[in-house]
């Protein structure tokens, strides 16, 4: 193997005995071999810990970080703190990658580009029904997404909601996290949010793969955002208004603006998870950022925001989270 390692996988563990395996023989079983294992034991209180000791055992690549118990942003900070790979990934413990070959693809695409941060496809996993959808639309033109323009390729990515709030699915380099000290906000849920919107800043050059060999699983009890409902919806609009605001004081018009963007569709996606929200006070704070959605350039939040013009603020809402329970 060569002395520089070209990928830190890292994994946040906790409580998923039952799903370990088949994501780590998911990453050991690639094609290509150049890359780190960092298997972050969260303070599990299963046989999590164990299993981590035991892989390690059995493949040199693979390192261990055993820690008190902190939330997902802090499992994935420990990892961050031991990576020495020239680009980073994500995986939660729960998912997994079906396609051997992904790696190799994603080091091919790199060694041409030399990007700052890919973005590649995923699918939905429902486990109860054994069957997929796509997350990602997987039609993207790869030449517009590795333009050198940076703005114009961000806002490639954006028209067509390809750069998403999720951590996993995106390949960063390792330079890029260091210069801006990037660490994930503890405490929170949706805590990929404002990760992924510093990273749309600092990133100078973008690309992308097209194949969706990232399996998300759904519908897993015990997942961290079950029965979380108003915390989450308080996350994300925690994290909306934070962005938004950082938005407004870059003093690159452009850069502002595809920020505020890429905020408007996370905004969208709180508002069609606010159902059964009771909290009257946490509901007059979402309906206040309502002028985000004015920053459309996403090609779903123009769709929003059309709606919200003819219909007002409340029966959008409805809309969304109306659209939102039927999708599921």
């Amino acid at each position: 193997m060569n002395d520089i390692i070209a990928f830190s996988v890292i994994v946040p563990v906790y409580k998923v005995e039952n799903y370990l395996g088949k994501c780590v023989e998911s990453i050991l079983s690639q094609s290509f071999q150049n890359f780190e294992l960092i298997l972050v034991d969260d303070g599990s209180p299963d046989n999590c810990g164990k299993m981590c000791d035991d892989f390690s055992e059995k493949d040199s690549r693979i390192k261990v970080v055993h820690k008190k118990n902190g939330g997902l942003s802090s499992a994935r900070n420990a990892g961050l703190d031991v990576a020495v790979g020239t680009y980073v990934i994500f995986i939660d413990s729960d998912d997994f990658w079906d396609d051997d070959s992904a790696l190799e693809h994603i080091y091919k695409n790199l060694t041409e580009t030399h990007a700052d941060l890919l973005v590649f496809a995923a699918k939905r996993y429902y486990e109860k029904d054994n069957k997929y959808t796509y997350i990602l639309n997987i039609e993207a033109d790869r030449e517009k997404i590795i333009d050198k323009n940076t703005d114009n390729a961000v806002k490639y990515l954006l028209e067509n909601n390809i750069y998403r709030a999720a951590a996993w699915n995106k390949v960063i380099k390792k330079s890029v996290i260091d210069e801006h000290e990037m660490r994930f906000k503890e405490g929170y849920l949706s805590e990929d949010m404002d990760w992924c919107g510093d990273l749309l800043i600092y990133a100078k050059r973008f690309d992308f793969y097209d194949v969706p060999f990232y399996c998300y699983r759904q519908q897993r009890q015990g997942s961290i955002t079950v029965g979380k409902n108003e915390k989450l919806v308080s996350d994300k609009l925690y994290m909306c208004k934070k962005g938004y605001q950082q938005a407004l004081e870059l003093q690159d018009k452009n850069k502002s603006e595809l920020l505020a963007s890429y905020y408007a569709y996370e905004y969208s996606v709180l508002l069609g998870v606010s159902s059964g929200i009771k909290n009257k006070q946490l509901l007059r704070e979402m309906k206040k950022l309502e002028e985000l959605l004015n920053y459309d350039v996403s090609n779903k939040v123009k769709k929003v925001n059309k709606l919200r013009r003819i219909a007002g603020y409340g029966l959008t809402r409805l809309a969304l989270c109306f659209f939102v329970r039927v999708k599921k």
